[in-house]
């Protein structure tokens, strides 16, 4: 494992490649030593990608993907042929492929920036030397470059194994859906590797090693290092293979600092933020809270035409499956939900990125003091923020939110661990002043994507239930992970959010 500290970051850094480059014109005035580090890092990796051939010839009589799952493939993608695929080397069509990343270390240290800065560099080097055409996806096809947070790879992943599964149903779906990701992607950089769910993991075990074996190159950050992957997961003990591969296949660099650049805030005119509307605002049960909250639904803009209208819409998801939104502007731009609605609900994050992608602003009301008593509730809060978070980039998505308690208390972090009583083994889940069972309620994903387990002579029962011999140590991962992820959605709502004490100012409306 590569950690760098900020003492020997002046001989890690020699010269300044397309990524250190941009990343210091990005923040020309908040440098910092870590992050140039891992730039120099990703420079190389930029080099080495660029500088694979498009052809090559190859004696390897490797074939990863069987004839019967190749001719599948050609069926259900309706392709002509998968040629590439008779050799490894030449799915990619390269020599031996450079080892990947992975990028871990606390929240807000900037693993999800500079790799964003390291995917656009190489989007914008290999598009100008692989194709002439002016059609950006285009580009981006012919260099088979992708980009994705976790959630959003994985819902991609179980919907391409669904189709299979429909037309194949008693075949293995992995090996055919390796093999078409394999074609049509040389790099990936995914954001936010996490691993929670026994489903999840099988699949990543499987997928990642099919195309990692192949030549595809894997970028991706995480908040923990590899061997603390699933740990306290169900069946672990099937996933830490995958854990070695990860570390033949990846150069593992940590980021050692500490220091969350998240809550740094922005340099600002205290007069124009005296304007500025909140998007944070408590205690939820004040009149102003509300009035800020309509301000931002009914607001002008947004083709709203100014229209107090309120409308219902259903909205796809993933799958053929659809979530009914009760609360929507007459434009079909913002939409307005009570917490209940958005994290009381058997929901995931495919039903969350739905939601993203739809509308332009999201109010969430009424969101009560985050704990270990509201375990379910806050798993799915931290999934919605996670949507949130990456869908800033790509949808301008705004969310304004009104809570019980001011934003530094909203989340109550908690430790979990097993315990025994009359030979039962219970989750528990402590704070600091409160001990008590949680209870579990959903899987990992939503109502149509959640993981049951089944003993013999036993009715299913979701993974996620507690208090229940052998169904216990399978929650304790994802109780763990939820506590964890508090200070990554903790680091998000801080940049996310301008909060405002409606009780202590006092606020006009336009309503």
């Amino acid at each position: 494992m590569a950690a760098f500290r900020p003492s020997c970051i002046r001989l890690l850094v020699s010269s300044s490649g397309p990524v250190t480059l941009a990343y210091q014109r990005r923040f020309p005035k908040t440098i910092h030593s870590e992050q140039l580090s891992l730039a120099s890092r990703l420079d190389s990796l930029h080099t080495s990608f660029l500088a694979t051939t498009t052809t090559t010839t190859t004696t390897s009589s490797q074939q990863p993907f069987s004839k019967k799952y190749v001719n599948q493939a050609i069926q259900h993608y309706a392709k002509q042929s998968f040629s590439p695929i008779v050799a490894a080397q030449n799915i990619l069509g390269f020599h031996r492929p450079p080892k990947g990343l992975y990028i871990h270390g606390s929240v807000g240290v900037g693993k999800s920036v500079l790799m964003d800065i390291f995917y656009q560099e190489c989007c914008r080097d290999s598009t100008a030397t692989t194709t002439t055409t002016t059609n950006t996806k285009q580009q981006l096809r012919s260099s088979r470059i992708q980009r994705c947070h976790f959630h959003e790879f994985m819902i991609q992943i179980h919907e391409e194994i669904h189709s299979f599964k429909k037309k194949f149903p008693k075949s293995d779906p992995i090996p055919a859906v390796a093999a078409v990701m394999a074609e049509q992607t040389r790099l990936l950089c995914l954001d936010e590797m996490q691993v929670t769910d026994i489903a999840d993991a099988m699949v990543l075990k499987r997928l990642l090693t099919l195309l990692l074996q192949v030549g595809v190159i894997i970028v991706t950050t995480s908040n923990r290092p590899p061997e603390a992957l699933y740990e306290g997961g169900l069946n672990r003990s099937l996933f830490l293979p995958f854990i070695d591969v990860l570390k033949e296949y990846f150069t593992v660099v940590e980021i050692e600092s500490q220091t969350d650049y998240r809550r740094i805030p922005p340099p600002s005119d205290d007069d124009d933020d005296a304007d500025v509307l909140p998007t944070y605002v408590w205690p939820s049960t004040q009149e102003q809270s509300r009035q800020i909250l309509e301000e931002w639904f009914f607001r002008e803009g947004g083709g709203e035409n100014n229209n107090n209208e309120i409308r219902t819409m259903v909205i796809p998801v993933a799958m053929g499956r659809e979530i009914q939104v009760s609360r929507t502007s007459c434009g079909g731009t913002r939409a307005w939900f009570q917490f209940d609605e958005l994290c009381h609900q058997p929901l995931g994050a495919a039903d969350y990125l739905a939601l993203t992608q739809q509308y332009t602003t999201i109010i969430v009301e009424n969101i009560p003091q985050l704990d270990e008593n509201h375990y379910n509730e806050a798993r799915r809060f931290v999934t919605f923020i996670d949507a949130l978070y990456e869908s800033r980039s790509k949808n301008n998505t705004q969310v304004v939110l009104s809570a019980a308690v001011p934003l530094d208390e909203l989340l109550v972090e908690f430790e979990a661990s097993v315990t025994s009583q009359d030979g039962d083994e219970e989750l528990l889940a402590t704070s600091i002043a409160v001990e008590s069972v949680v209870i579990g309620e959903g899987g990992s994903s939503s109502s149509n994507a959640t993981t049951t387990i089944q003993q013999k002579g036993t009715t299913p029962m979701e993974w996620s239930a507690t208090g229940r011999i052998g169904v216990s140590l399978a929650q304790l991962s994802s109780v763990r992970e939820v506590s964890f992820s508090f200070q990554r959605a903790a680091s998000r709502l801080a940049e996310m959010c301008q909060p405002r004490n409606v009780t202590t100012t006092t606020t006009t409306t336009s309503v």
